[in-house]
């Protein structure tokens, strides 16, 4: 019998949805050392970026009692699925949520337990040690990327006030405490940090200056070092506005702006990032043609295959994504059948990547 080449089964498996793929690791002890190999997953990532493939939406938000994720397929949005949930609730009032999704690795904080990072394609779950730093009355500000100087990831958390930062390293398995934020991350704007090129960014104000002179900043978790980023530059008609909060879009780092006196919002997205970073307005959105009370904490989500639409949550209760319409300037809210009520979703792609720290 003729042997397959290794480099032709690799192949084959970085195109297999990877559920197969994970089972295929009790066929042998090379298959198994192959699959769990950093070579395998990073490929299988490649491909999956390149044709936009094994997207996922999540539910990322828990709360009173609630022991399940639940997941579906973005193309159809009509195979929803559940899974355990790390760090599920215990009791009233107490919430978990996602806060940062990188390379199909998953970051969950918890009311009570602290935070885990998850695999939702591998069923691997890695717990850091819980950190007692701040008192209950702190806002705590949280960001997961990866570290690529370093091949490793990372969980940033500090208090909204700037101080106390720190990063868990997954492949040290332990914290340290950095130098202090410069920036202040006030009530008004989503906390949670938005990863792109090698940095977690969040909307702050200098510390010591007005709320309203808000700021895109971010930390650079393979140097540790925070910077502030140029602004887009404003229409002469959007010269009062206030940044809301940062997220991801078609890969890219997005901002939303709120215009004084105006109801409605802008969306920017970074088309390059480095020496000269530069924003393209992408729409606004207003009240009145699809938004509801809670517009100014609309998040996001992804772009539609064809790119004429966008998915956004507007951050109301009930929470449920929709689709506006580029053209037609119309919304429409994404019905999945079994869905929880509250659905706050995010995006994830399957992959092989691991969260145990032996891996990295």
């Amino acid at each position: 019998m003729s042997v397959v080449p290794t480099d032709v089964i690799t192949g084959i498996l970085s195109r297999l949805p990877v559920k197969n793929v994970v089972r295929f690791k009790c066929v042998s002890k090379p298959w198994s050392s192959l699959i769990d190999g950093s070579y395998l997953s990073n490929l299988q990532l490649r491909r999956s970026f390149t044709s936009n493939a094994n997207i996922k939406l999540l539910d990322s938000y828990a709360e009173d009692d609630e022991y399940k994720a639940y997941s579906v397929d973005f193309d159809s949005l009509d195979n929803l699925e559940e899974l355990p949930r790390p760090l599920s609730t215990t009791s009233f009032g107490v919430s978990s949520r996602i806060f940062g999704s990188c390379n199909g690795l998953l970051a969950i904080s918890h009311d009570e337990a602290g935070i885990a990072l998850w695999s939702p394609s591998t069923k691997e779950c890695h717990y850091p040690p819980k950190l007692t730093i701040g008192d209950m009355y702190d806002v705590i500000i949280l960001g997961f990327g990866y570290d690529v100087i370093n091949n490793d990831y990372k969980v940033v958390r500090m208090l909204s006030s700037g101080k106390l930062v720190m990063i868990y390293s997954l492949k040290a398995k332990s914290w340290k405490r950095i130098k202090d934020c410069p920036y202040e991350i006030t009530f008004h704007v989503s906390q949670d940090g938005a990863y792109a090129n090698g940095s977690v960014h969040w909307v702050g104000v200098e510390n010591d200056k007005d709320d309203d002179a808000r700021v895109i900043f971010g930390l650079d978790i393979g140097i540790e070092e925070f910077h502030q980023l140029p602004g887009p530059e404003s229409d002469i008609s959007y010269k009062n506005f206030g940044y809301r909060s940062v997220g991801i879009l078609g890969g890219s780092l997005c901002v939303f702006r709120d215009i004084y006196h105006q109801d409605n919002i802008v969306l920017w997205v970074m088309k390059e990032y480095g020496v000269r970073e530069s924003w393209t307005e992408d729409f606004y959105v207003s009240r009145d043609e699809c938004w509801q009370w809670c517009m100014y904490y609309t998040r996001a989500i992804s772009y539609s295959r064809r790119g004429d639409r966008v998915l956004l949550d507007d951050g109301g209760r009930p929470r449920q994504p929709a689709w506006f319409n580029l053209d037609k300037r119309t919304r429409e809210v994404v019905d999945i059948p079994g869905a929880p009520k509250h659905f706050n979703a995010i995006i994830f792609v399957e992959s092989l990547a691991s969260v145990l720290p032996g891996n990295h």
